[in-house]
């Protein structure tokens, strides 16, 4: 006796594989990075993390926003928080923290006419050389760098007076380190009143570092 055996077989759509988020978000991040920066080389605009982080937090919303139906995404949420966070500590920073543009930058100067009133950079390493500078009346200069590390060379011969401000990092003045949120840190030569060309400095880092030495 043969008995026929029927097997049933139920057939699923097969699953749709879930898109890569993850890719995508990068791939915008680097658009909007890179378009960014050729705007600030083209002289378009001025490269500011006022400008570039929202930007970067628009790209993770609008992840967000197409991939909700897939479930959560972690990794972009928490993402998007620390973005902003980040956002609203520019909010509250000066406006010109991040000015002078991106990368490192060097001046050496060792006579008045070649000294300017200021040095800036928005983020990168700024140093500024002055051990021979050599004046004839006095002068006051400030140095800027939003994000990255200041190091400066005084001229041992011209009495100085100098301000450093750091928001957050650490300050290296004369071999003495301090570091933290907030830290300002002072120094005025010996007969500094007294001389007849004098140099003021005011140094400020939004987030970095700043070193001074002879």
């Amino acid at each position: 006796m043969t008995v026929d055996t029927e097997i049933e077989t139920s057939t699923q759509p097969p699953t749709r594989p879930r898109p890569n988020y993850a890719a995508w978000v990068i791939g915008g991040l680097m658009v909007v990075a890179g378009t960014v920066w050729l705007l600030d080389v083209a002289g378009v605009l001025t490269l500011r993390a006022s400008i570039v982080l929202p930007s970067l937090l628009a790209v993770i919303g609008l992840a967000l926003i197409a991939g909700a139906r897939d479930g959560p995404h972690t990794g972009l949420v928490v993402l998007g928080l620390l973005l902003t966070v980040a956002v609203a500590a520019v909010a509250v920073t000066p406006t010109d923290a991040f000015r002078g543009g991106v990368g490192d930058r060097a001046f050496v100067v060792e006579s008045q006419d070649e000294l300017a009133t200021r040095y800036e950079i928005g983020m990168g390493d700024l140093r500024l050389v002055l051990g021979d500078l050599v004046l004839v009346e006095s002068a006051e200069v400030e140095v800027a760098v939003g994000a990255g590390e200041l190091v400066l060379i005084v001229p041992e011969a011209v009495p100085v007076s100098i301000e450093a401000t750091v928001g957050a990092g650490e300050i290296e003045m004369f071999g003495e380190t301090v570091d933290g949120f907030s830290v300002v840190e002072r120094h005025v030569s010996p007969g500094f009143d007294e001389a007849p060309a004098t140099l003021t400095l005011d140094l400020d880092v939004a987030a970095g570092r700043i070193e001074v030495r002879r």
